[in-house]
């Protein structure tokens, strides 16, 4: 029998996984960065915050995800969207499982404070409306410039 994020959590308070995916990109890698998740009351938790949810989702069935918070309704949902997603989501506080208060890299840390980071923060992460029409366009040009590459590749054997 396998124990979840979830049963571990509210066993021992925490839980420490390396990253799958990236949708929390350029802040942590896959299969690189080691997260420290803890145990939080959803009602503490700020703006901005990292935090470990649950969701169920039809296409992709049941999923532990790591996201930012980077708003929240009148209802007390949560809005959370990845760092390099162009959607988010709506989650319901007692989805969210645990809130990230550290990580590293090999050996080395993480910052998950001081000026560079307050600035990736307010700059990048808070106006998610924003970055997601920004990662739609550079996504698009990068598109653009992919398909240019190739035909000129292929100009250049025929020359």
């Amino acid at each position: 029998m396998t124990t979840s994020y979830g049963d571990e959590l509210k066993k021992s308070g925490k839980i420490i996984f390396t990253i799958k995916g990236v949708s929390m990109r350029p802040l942590f890698h896959t299969d690189e960065d080691a997260i420290l998740v803890t145990a939080c009351d959803p009602e503490k938790l700020k703006n901005l915050d990292i935090v470990l949810f649950f969701r169920v989702t039809t296409i992709r069935g049941e999923q532990y995800v790591l996201h930012r918070i980077v708003g929240r309704r009148r209802d007390g949902k949560f809005i959370i969207a990845g760092d390099n997603c162009i959607d988010w989501d709506i989650v319901d506080p007692k989805d969210v499982l645990g809130v990230v208060v550290s990580a590293q890299r090999g050996n080395t840390p993480i910052k998950l404070n001081g000026f560079r980071y307050d600035m990736y923060k307010y700059l990048w992460c808070k106006p998610y409306r924003f970055r997601s029409f920004v990662l739609i366009v550079y996504r698009k040009i990068r598109g653009v410039g992919s398909k240019l590459k190739r035909v000129v590749k292929k100009l250049i054997r025929k020359g």
